[in-house]
């Protein structure tokens, strides 16, 4: 038995923890999100065996995959959160996570969200703004409640991603700028109710030139010391995340150059050390199961249009995205076809993969679009009026459902019809 990831048996069936893949799309139907625990388990021990020399923490940014289950089980394993709405928040508390455990950042906090989190006494509140500070400050004088706060940095440092997803320049909405940081951070330090917990950084996603990383916690560390020199309180950073995953290729991440970057910055350091992965925890542990309704073939072109669409899995559409595409079962003597994999969404931009070389594939057949754990139904929608689908997870070989599958009235009862 293969208990890690997506795999196949020696008759080419895909599996995971030895279930076949289409025994559980039979029991639950399609499209179909299914996650391997088994693989969130071994990733998480993988990043923590990286920060083990410095005893660092681990807040998985909760954005990557909100569902409930999946919070569970990382909480269990003794993970922190990193949120950034009071619904998220609010996820983490229902899933069992301990507030302590529960960094709140975010650059559009709004003073419901801040006085929730200061009354559930979590972590720390990531601050991102001088006009952000303002409020805070006004917030707890009428509350009389104490919060540590961190400050986001901007340092203006920009990485080679995609230009959605790159947050640490100056042009981005995120983080206080560098030059602004003294002041900021005496104001949090002679404040009545806000307490300094130290600095936070995040550059962007899909990341994987370390060198970027070397520099930027070097920055924020060098930054941190000069603070300290000052006689502030310094005691946390809180590194961010962003590191990339591969989608084209599986591979069991080890962390490894994380590892050595972290020993050499911080091993003497006199900070605590917090880092926020949420794409590299999630991403390669699913995988969307999607049914073919027909093939199309055109003058130009052959389709395969299947039965996920767009407002189930948008990475394709809204960032060019690639993924790996498996059939359930790999027949070699098929000829590999060149396809346009789409969805039924009324709408061009609904494909999953363009110009994909895969085997023939026939009405019914089911493929998995790979590597889709992360940022999948976490940003779906019921765009053309489609139910959110189901989604499972597979822990220590059982299957367990995470989410039903929306019907088309449940779908309904959102609007309310006017008397008019």
């Amino acid at each position: 038995m293969n208990d890690l990831g997506f795999y196949r048996d020696k008759d080419n069936i895909l599996k995971i923890q030895n279930i076949k893949i289409e025994n559980l799309v039979n029991k639950y139907g399609s499209p179909l999100f299914i996650y391997d625990g088994n693989l969130i388990e071994k990733t998480y021990e993988s990043f923590l065996r990286a920060l083990e020399p410095i005893n660092g923490k681990i807040h998985y940014a909760i954005k990557a995959n909100d569902n409930l289950g999946i919070i569970k089980l990382l909480s269990r394993l003794g993970c922190g959160a990193d949120v950034v709405s009071i619904g998220e928040l609010k996820k983490c508390l229902k899933a069992g996570m301990c507030p302590k455990k529960i960094i709140f950042s975010g650059v559009g906090k709004q003073i419901n969200e801040i006085e929730f989190a200061i009354k559930k006494n979590i972590q720390q509140l990531n601050i991102e703004s001088v006009e952000e500070l303002n409020d805070l400050l006004s917030l707890t004088e009428t509350l009389k409640k104490s919060v540590h706060v961190a400050v986001r940095v901007n340092l203006d440092i920009k990485a080679k991603t995609h230009e959605k997803i790159f947050t640490g320049d100056e042009n981005s909405k995120f983080g206080v700028s560098l030059n602004e940081i003294p002041n900021v951070y005496k104001i949090i330090s002679h404040s009545n109710y806000l307490k300094p917990a130290g600095l936070a950084i995040h550059i962007g996603s899909q990341i994987f030139d370390f060198n970027v990383f070397k520099k930027t916690y070097s920055e924020l560390k060098k930054l941190a010391v000069f603070l300290k020199s000052r006689g502030f309180k310094v005691d946390n950073l809180d590194l961010g995340g962003g590191f990339g995953v591969n989608y084209e290729k599986f591979e069991i991440q080890n962390f490894n150059n994380l590892k050595k970057i972290l020993t050499e910055l911080f091993i003497n350091a006199d900070f605590n050390i917090n880092i926020e992965p949420g794409r590299a925890l999630l991403a390669d542990s699913g995988t969307l199961v999607t049914k073919v309704i027909r093939t199309k073939k055109t003058l130009t072109k052959k389709f395969l249009i299947v039965d996920a669409g767009m407002n189930d899995f948008i990475r394709p559409t809204l960032y060019n995205a690639s993924h790996r595409f498996e059939p359930l079962q790999k027949k070699n003597e098929r000829v590999l076809t060149m396809y346009d994999i789409v969805g039924p969404i009324c709408e061009t931009g609904d494909f999953f993969g363009l110009g994909i070389n895969i085997q023939k594939m026939f009405k019914n057949e089911f493929l998995g679009i790979m590597s889709a754990g992360a940022y999948g139904s976490v940003m779906s929608s019921n765009y053309n009026a489609r139910p959110n689908i189901a989604e499972i997870i597979i822990h220590k070989g059982k299957d367990f459902l995470l989410r039903k599958r929306q019907s088309i009235e449940k779908l309904m009862e959102k609007d309310i019809v006017p008397d008019f």
